[in-house]
């Protein structure tokens, strides 16, 4: 039987810090120097590119940790050869939520960028030592169209060099069970665009039913559950009556080793989206994730914040009877008078406006799909997944001890502040956090972000987790290590540096006071 390493432990995050540092931009992503350990020989070098690069913050991220130290600077190198020995199967689990920013900005201030990736998978090929394999398992969002994604990221070039020049078939496997188009001229989702496709994780998946140890057990209002469909039936009946189900990727329930590879971003359900949030890419339905309750808090929901203005609610009330009894069937007829309405609500909406018949929405009235600071369910969620990304075993089974080697790589080169996930605006900071802890990892960079890690549940309640903890020890009890002489020796809920902007619906109640 294998022997895990017990991320629990793991009280050291590390912070490379250098605002100079770039993505390299020429597929497969080559490093830009020669370094003792490459696994590639010398004419697999990008000497077009100047500075410090993804490749070579990768590289110090893990001396940074400590990783093999002894043996840095010599070909014989192997910083991930504690949790990755040949024969492993290794997940790579990055951020691919969707093939473009939605505010026009540059795509990878919410993608993980390719560069990191290569420069990841090259140390894992290290020590694989030609034995075992690689992949990247993403359940993006539904509209993600991922061939697109592919395109832009230019990963196939990174897959035919390893299949060329390593001998091995690293590709990317898409674990969604259902997709669909979005029709962003009309603002719908056809009914005719939804593809499903249950063998898309080619070693299938597994129920896990968390039951009563779930955090959304007793959670007033599991009949206003809301998934990622209008169809809120299958969502309801997988969470309740003590009843907490996840469909979970059994690629990345039978990996040695798993990877994370975040992107460094706000989010708008959660706060943040960093390791705990990235975990919902290992579910492959995406309709057993509860994202939000519908209603008001007083309503037993979580959707939005109460109106005084009877225009709004009045609006809420049409919508969410036309979502549940009309665009929930997924026809063609639904779609026609989903068309038509729209084509004669919002004029008239605008209409009154304009003639002052009826107030403009203010910013409250302006939330919605659980797009705020008050969203008590999807933290809860993405908690939940946490727990069984660590303790669940290869068959679905929870344990008592963690069930595979764990890694993470927060990759904040350029990372994502504001409308985030999928509209972030790009901040280059040149910022990788890493380590084994992912509780650790992701209150560090709540934390550099300029975030309070106290007012982002999800990661509050991680820090309290008794039956399946995520750690064991407190923030106190945890060390940053940096090349950056500001951050280094501090713990993770001290490591601040910089003040991101919030998601709109987030301000003044995430940030560092």
């Amino acid at each position: 039987m294998k022997e895990f390493v017990d991320s629990r432990k793991s009280n050291i995050v590390a912070i490379f810090n250098d605002e100079t540092t770039r993505y390299s931009n020429n597929p497969p992503y080559h490093p830009n120097k020669l370094y003792p350990e490459y696994p590639f020989n010398e004419k697999f070098i990008d000497n077009s590119f100047e500075g410090v690069d993804a490749y070579e913050a990768v590289r110090n991220l893990f001396y940074l940790l400590g990783y093999d130290i002894e043996n840095f600077g010599t070909k014989n190198w192997n910083p991930l050869g504690h949790i990755i020995k040949p024969g492993y199967k290794v997940v790579l689990k990055p951020n691919f939520v969707l093939h473009f920013n939605e505010a026009g900005y540059d795509i990878f201030a919410s993608l993980t960028h390719p560069s990191v990736i290569r420069a990841i998978a090259d140390y894992c090929l290290i020590a694989l030592k030609g034995e075992g394999s690689i992949v990247i398992a993403e359940a993006p969002q539904m509209n993600c169209e991922l061939d697109k994604l592919e395109e832009i990221m230019k990963l196939n070039s990174v897959f035919e060099f390893y299949r060329e020049h390593a001998n091995m078939d690293f590709k990317l496997i898409d674990i969604r069970k259902l997709t669909c188009k979005f029709d962003y001229d009309k603002g719908y989702f056809p009914s005719d665009s939804f593809v499903v496709n249950e063998n898309a994780d080619p070693l299938g998946y597994e129920i896990i039913d968390l039951g009563e140890d779930s955090y959304l057990h007793q959670l007033t209002g599991l009949e206003n559950l809301y998934g990622a469909d209008y169809d809120r039936k299958f969502t309801v009946m997988n969470h309740s009556n003590g009843v907490h189900k996840y469909c979970v990727s059994k690629t990345v329930l039978s990996a040695d080793t798993v990877i994370c590879i975040p992107k460094l971003k706000t989010h708008k359900k959660v706060g943040v989206t960093l390791n705990i949030k990235l975990l919902v890419g290992i579910n492959g339905d995406k309709n057993y994730l509860a994202h939000y309750r519908i209603g008001t808090p007083d309503q037993n929901g979580d959707e939005f914040p109460p109106s005084n203005k009877a225009d709004i609610n009045l609006y809420r009330k049409f919508t969410r009877f036309f979502s549940d009894y009309f665009f929930a069937k997924r026809s063609k007829l639904g779609d026609k008078l989903f068309l038509m309405i729209k084509s004669v609500a919002q004029p008239t909406l605008n209409f009154l406006r304009k003639k002052k018949i009826i107030t403009p929405p203010d910013e409250n009235d302006r939330v919605y799909g659980g797009n705020w600071w008050g969203n008590d369910t999807a933290w809860r969620m993405a908690l939940d997944l946490a727990r069984i990304f660590i303790y669940a075993d290869n068959n679905g089974r929870m344990t008592d001890k963690p069930q595979r080697n764990i890694l993470s790589i927060i990759d904040g080169i350029i990372a994502g502040e504001g409308d985030g996930p999928m509209s972030p605006k790009p901040k280059s900071i040149g910022t990788l956090i890493g380590g084994e802890n992912i509780l650790a990892i992701d209150t560090a960079a709540s934390s550099l972000m300029g975030f309070d890690y106290k007012k982002i549940k999800m990661i509050k309640y991680g820090w309290e987790e008794k039956k399946y903890p995520l750690t064991h020890f407190n923030p106190e009890c945890t060390k940053v290590i940096s090349n950056d002489k500001f951050l280094d020796g501090k713990n993770v809920s001290t490591c601040t540096k910089y003040k991101f902007e919030p998601h709109r619906n987030w301000r003044g109640h995430i940030e560092i006071e």
